[in-house]
């Protein structure tokens, strides 16, 4: 009996397909062991020139030295003065009430210096105050002085006129006025010649000048 192969059996025909796989496989193994050494080779120089820049760089960079921190010095505890004992020397000074300080009076003082006390009027002295001469002298003056007033003197006015005045420690006149009158134009001039008199020679008292209150007549008359 004759064996017969089948069309399927027969690995002949498949023999060419199943050589080139083959090369297939070998060639892609090849291919990849020399990508595995390329890639490795490319690693390689890689990290050898990180290792060469790193140790430059650690040449090139100073070294910092760690630098120690300050110290911060803590202050010195508070000095306790003792009780400093008071010597016999010493004064001590009481204690005063501050709490008016600040405080303005509703009103305040005026200090205004005190007017200077007059010495008393007397009205009768011991001894008279007087005209520079005595009387007669003062009459004369008066009759140069006085000013017969024209409106008088056209009026026929006339008589006599009591001035009042104060003759005080030094002379001096003041306090004119008219005590009876006869007009007011003669009055007026009655009192104008007083004021105008020369100092006179002032009263005493116990040997003391005084101030004295004196009354003077001034006779107008038409002649």
């Amino acid at each position: 009996m004759e064996l017969k192969k089948s069309k399927e059996a027969n690995l002949e025909n498949k023999s060419k397909a199943f050589f080139f796989l083959g090369l297939v496989i070998i060639a892609s193994v090849v291919g990849m062991a020399f990508q595995f050494q390329q890639f490795t080779a490319d690693e390689y120089v890689a990290v050898k020139q990180k290792k060469t820049l790193s140790a430059e760089l650690n040449e090139e960079l100073p070294v910092v030295e760690d630098i120690p921190e300050e110290e911060v010095e803590t202050p010195p505890p508070p000095m306790i003065l003792d009780e400093i004992e008071q010597k016999e020397d010493e004064i001590i000074v009481p204690d005063i009430d501050l709490s008016g300080l600040g405080e303005l009076p509703d009103v305040i003082p005026e200090n205004k210096p005190e007017a200077p006390k007059k010495e008393e009027i007397i009205d009768v002295p011991e001894v008279e105050p007087e005209f520079p001469g005595g009387e007669a002298a003062m009459a004369e003056w008066i009759q140069k002085n006085i000013v017969y007033p024209p409106m008088s003197v056209e009026m026929g006015e006339q008589g006599v006129v009591y001035v009042q005045f104060v003759v005080n420690s030094d002379g001096s006149i003041e306090q004119v006025k008219t005590v009876r009158g006869v007009s007011d134009a003669i009055d007026k001039e009655a009192q104008r010649i007083v004021k105008r008199m020369p100092k006179w020679k002032p009263g005493e008292q116990q040997g003391k000048k005084v101030r004295v209150r004196f009354v003077l007549p001034i006779n107008f008359r038409l002649g």
